[in-house]
């Protein structure tokens, strides 16, 4: 029977230092269709969480949003976590990160990062919403590159831009980009996706399609392509198996939004309690006791030797904090107890 470690605090986090940006991202996570609009959150309060997680001795905090750099007090931000000494590395769009940017992250021992790319120019701004986004986020990835500052690739799959994987990674190598790593990462029926998530999902046939061109990426291009979330890999051709990078929500990982709440997934919603309320620890160690169990999993899953997790529970319709794979049989799903 597989089992899940129970860990103190989570490792690392994704600290969502605003839920403010200026794309509009058609799949967009934090941004339901019914919200309000946001507001950055007091440079206080984010010092406030800061040491809550320093306290919980959490060691990578992810600065992420929204989008962290359009933050007024983004610079702030940085050196505050830097002093408390968390390895950092951040999430961003892209398009507000310049060799000045870069030079202030390197300064604070920032050496990796993430940035958003969906594809070549007319699909990206199709999905981000914003004319000139494309040429903004490659500005950025080249400014981190140029600096020597470790970038990855997210690319989030959509109905548009889920063939052209290889072909992105292409131009961008032909092109002098040289990136070395891309993961590609589900789409989910949380925020805007969620609207009209019978048109928008796609099938485990395109998924299909989808690691056929991580395959192809790897051994024609020479990068790490990689599926940066997790995946039944019951369902998948053995030679697929290595290209999962997994989850590991709820042990190792979890997010932490901008008014403190506790989060196992950046994806799915709700909120485990709130750390400037409740310690780390105690949310960690107590609150995600029935989660570790994995008594909400298909037996077949808790007993499966290629263990996934049951694949990825931010993936279906309705799950709420975490469900089995969409593509899991209904007829083996067991309800949470």
């Amino acid at each position: 029977m597989n089992e899940l470690i129970a860990l103190k605090s989570p490792l690392s986090v994704n600290f969502e230092v605003t839920p403010v940006c200026d794309l509009n991202c058609e799949f967009c996570f934090n941004a339901e269709v019914e919200c309000k609009r946001m507001e950055h959150p007091s440079l206080n309060q984010v010092k406030s969480i800061l040491r809550a997680l320093a306290k919980a001795e959490v060691f990578e905090v992810r600065l992420f949003g929204g989008e962290f750099f359009i933050y007024p007090y983004w610079k702030e931000v940085l050196e505050y976590a830097d002093s408390l000494g968390f390895f950092l590395s951040f999430v961003s769009n892209g398009t507000h990160i310049n060799k000045d940017v870069v030079k202030k992250m390197l300064l604070h021992r920032i050496v990796c990062g993430a940035i958003s790319l969906h594809g070549k120019k007319s699909i990206h701004e199709r999905i981000t919403g914003v004319d000139g986004s494309f040429e903004a986020t490659l500005k950025g990835i080249k400014s981190c590159i140029d600096c020597g500052l470790g970038i990855s690739i997210l690319y989030t799959l959509t109905k548009d831009n889920h063939r052209f994987i290889f072909e992105t990674c292409e131009w961008l190598k032909m092109n002098g980009i040289n990136i070395d790593e891309i993961n590609v990462g589900r789409l989910t029926p949380y925020g805007r996706a969620k609207s009209d998530w019978d048109k928008a999902k796609l099938s485990l046939k395109d998924y299909l399609i989808v690691f056929s061109q991580i395959e192809k990426v790897r051994k024609e291009l020479d990068i790490l392509a990689n599926f940066g979330d997790a995946f039944p890999l019951c369902l998948l051709p053995q030679k697929y198996h290595d290209f999962v990078v997994g989850c590991w929500q709820g042990t190792g990982f979890g997010h932490i939004d901008h008014m403190g709440n506790v989060r196992s997934c950046p994806i799915a919603k709700g909120s485990y309690g709130n750390i400037l309320e409740t310690p780390l620890i105690e949310i960690w160690t107590d609150r995600l006791a029935h989660f570790r169990s994995l008594k909400w999993l298909p037996a077949k899953c808790r007993e499966c030797d290629n263990f996934c997790g049951g694949g990825c529970s931010a993936s279906r319709y309705n799950g709420g904090m975490y469900a089995p794979d969409e593509f899991i049989s209904q007829n083996e799903e067991v309800k949470n107890e």
